[in-house]
């Protein structure tokens, strides 16, 4: 009978069994409509854990025989990092082969795919497409055409391995924190890895440039999102959220600020967050309070930048602010 850890953290479900239907039952309701599984050696272990991170999932799953899928369309982008065993998946067309130390993307979201593993651990990371879109600049609600991608496999292997490294980062640094991390440390976790998948992966994912992105560069433009910004800081934003907020492409929205402030939508509101993150620093009780707690309060993750960028805007590091505090 399968194991259900009592203990599984919020956000985090597994399951281990050697029992072959079970496992089986699970591989279709997991993947879809058709399985063709091999009998297991007896008494082989099957496992499997899921961890949330936001919007974004990420699984782990091994089981030691060879089975066969076909599923429908997942709408969303699931990225495969094969750790042992082999793969092969289908789309449309497209057929790729995969062995240990690969990566790819694993269908076009919107069509439906099939796959063969052998006796494999694969780790998987699905992303909702609202996610990968906002990121892209596409606006929300705008007819445009399905997400889809141009090659499965990452560009280059040194942008294969960023993807494997910033899924480690995410799982070891930021899932593995105690107890519940910040609400900003977890969305800015589940944008990085959507904007590595942007970098690795080609697709038509980015809109076309058109002229009404040039002609609402204003001002006023800049305006609003900085008002939006500072009425909400501790809000899960990003360049999508500021371009709706004032009615503009994130193309618009990225050219207005490079013309009249000379940084990024991004940019500056790290920058607003930095100057709160100092405010607490300057109010806070060096016997209760910490560096890491202050700056994952406001969506800093990795304190080597978080404190680079702090000594770079205030002279000094944040530990030195919050022990004269």
């Amino acid at each position: 009978m399968p194991h259900q850890p009592p203990a599984d953290p919020p956000g985090v479900k597994s399951v281990r069994t050697t029992d072959v239907d079970v496992a089986r039952d699970w591989l279709k309701a997991a993947y879809g409509t058709s399985l063709r599984m091999k009998a297991p050696a007896p008494q082989s272990s099957f496992w499997y854990t899921r961890t949330a991170a936001g919007p974004v999932s990420l699984s782990t799953l091994s089981l030691p025989t060879d089975y066969a899928y076909t599923t429908d369309p997942l709408g969303a982008v699931a990225i495969t990092h094969v750790v042992s065993g082999r793969m092969a998946r289908e789309c449309a067309d497209d057929v790729t082969q995969a062995g240990p130390g690969d990566v790819l993307a694993i269908s076009q979201p919107h069509l439906p795919y099939a796959g063969r593993v052998q006796a494999a651990e694969l780790r998987a990371v699905t992303i909702p497409l609202a996610l990968l879109e906002q990121l892209a600049g596409r606006m929300p609600g705008r007819s445009a055409r399905p997400l889809r991608f141009t090659r499965f496999t990452p560009v280059s292997d040194a942008l294969a391995t960023q993807w494997k490294r910033t899924v480690d980062y995410v799982e070891e640094t930021i899932l593995a924190l105690p107890g519940e991390s910040e609400p900003l440390v977890i969305d800015a976790a589940a944008r990085m890895l959507a904007a590595t998948v942007l970098v690795a992966f080609p697709s038509n994912a980015h809109p076309e440039p058109v002229l009404a992105d040039t002609r609402d560069a204003t001002p006023e433009t800049v305006r609003r999102v900085v008002a939006f910004i500072e009425a909400e800081p501790d809000a899960e934003i990003g360049l999508s959220e500021m371009a709706a907020a004032a009615g503009v492409t994130p193309r618009a929205l990225q050219y207005a600020f490079r013309r009249h402030l000379g940084t990024t939508p991004t940019a500056y509101l790290r920058r607003v967050r930095l100057a709160l993150a100092h405010a607490d620093l300057l109010a806070a009780d060096p016997s209760r309070d910490t560096v890491t707690a202050i700056a994952h309060r406001w969506g800093f993750h990795h304190e080597g930048r978080f404190s680079a960028a702090y000594r770079a805007a205030y002279g000094g590091p944040p530990r030195r602010t919050l022990a004269e505090s």
